[in-house]
């Protein structure tokens, strides 16, 4: 990988733009499993405690490296997003440093701060992750500071922006012939959108894996690569079906959600923002196979995502359809 190859120089660079004291090394980097649209690595900095000091400290932090338009995202708006938010008082990492040109390491990347606990799920910290969620789809996205994310036009907006945007990430990485699935999905989740009742921040990517939790206790909310303005339905109903559908039933997910938040979710609505999920990932997957077949990236878990879990999410989207 870039990154090892380039550590004397990684170091450098952060020893310039953090403003530590000189010679700065990294003594550590190991690539954390977490993140499909990112490459990321934990790093372990070692700088002088002062400026000629033979006393030594380290820096832990995380580096998100971009991986040639993986998943249809790139870290420009994420970064913006999570720098908005964290001045917000809203529990995300603080960004340190953004090198967007990929001159250093032959892909844009950010460096945030390292946040010690886990994204191993476990029930005590659901409730309060939850209620975060919650919190973030109430917010006012002026006051936060992301009015500068495209507020959807008109009441069925929310949802035929997400449709159009998937939809030309499929096209863009698209190998052959389009799939009459993809297509007739397409039509059929512009046909069907949705009014929207109210327009929040959607996280895009939400639920267990996607926090950091410490003795149950939240401590950040991670992956900002896909939020956008739009529908809170959609982050339910990616939770209860996609990242929380090992968690409990959708039965369950509706009257937790309706105790905890006040949320009242309609079957039919959900069953649409479901759909739509799925239509997301059928599309985003088809952008590993691109990178794998242009040998940009010959990563086996690339060539997986891009058939057997396109498949499989085309398979799922065709069921959600047929039942409506």
């Amino acid at each position: 990988m870039a990154l090892e190859a380039q550590s004397e120089a990684l170091a450098s660079y952060l020893e310039e733009r953090l403003g530590l004291p000189a010679p700065c090394r990294i003594v550590e980097a190991s690539r954390m499993a977490m993140g499909q649209s990112r490459a990321m690595y934990r790093l372990t900095l070692q700088h002088p405690r002062e400026p000629g000091s033979a006393d030594l400290q380290c820096e832990h932090l995380v580096v998100r490296v971009e991986q040639w338009g993986m998943l249809g995202s790139d870290g420009h708006d994420e970064v913006r997003i999570m720098r908005s938010l964290c001045a917000a008082r809203y529990p995300v990492a603080r960004v340190l440093v953004d090198e967007p040109s990929g001159a250093l390491l032959g892909q844009p990347f950010f460096v945030m701060e390292f946040i010690e606990g886990t994204s191993v799920f476990v029930r005590e910290s659901l409730d309060e992750y939850v209620r975060t969620l919650d919190r973030l789809h109430r917010m006012d996205p002026v006051e936060a500071g992301l009015d500068f994310l495209p507020l959807p036009e008109g009441p069925r907006g929310a949802a035929l922006a997400q449709v159009e945007r998937w939809y030309d990430v499929y096209r863009s990485s698209l190998l052959g012939e389009p799939s009459p699935l993809v297509e007739e999905a397409a039509q059929w989740l512009r046909n069907r959108a949705p009014e929207s009742e109210r327009i929040g921040i959607v996280h895009g990517d939400p639920g267990p894996g996607n926090y950091l939790h410490r003795e149950g206790r939240l401590v950040c909310v991670t992956d900002w690569e896909f939020t956008h303005l739009g529908d809170p339905e959609e982050d339910w109903a990616y939770l209860i079906a996609m990242r929380g559908m090992g968690v409990m039933t959708e039965d369950r997910w509706i009257d937790t959600l309706r105790d905890l938040v006040g949320v009242h979710l309609d079957r039919g609505r959900l069953r649409y923002w479901k759909a739509l999920n799925l239509f997301k990932g059928a599309c985003l997957d088809q952008t590993a196979l691109r990178i794998y077949v242009d040998r940009r990236n010959l990563a086996p878990n690339l060539l997986a995502i891009g058939t057997a879990v396109h498949l499989s999410a085309l398979k799922r989207l065709a069921n959600v359809i047929r039942t409506s």
